[in-house]
């Protein structure tokens, strides 16, 4: 059994209810979406974003310590 993490099940049911349009009323909705997509290992936007948010921070660190 995969064990998820909450903060990439609220990432990636953000960006569904985002891609449908942001309709009111629905957030259970596409919660049960996120948590169907990442067990299944979808290759869904929300983890391409995810990914280059990282990669981005991980610069911004590295060169605030070079003086």
């Amino acid at each position: 059994m995969v064990k998820l993490n909450e903060n990439a099940i609220r990432e990636a049911a953000y960006y569904n209810w985002q891609n449908a349009g942001c309709p009111q009323g629905q957030d259970e909705y596409f919660w049960s979406l996120a948590v169907e997509q990442l067990s299944k290992g979808c290759n869904c936007s929300c983890k391409t974003s995810s990914a280059k948010k990282s990669t981005s921070s991980a610069k911004k660190s590295t060169t605030k310590k070079s003086k």
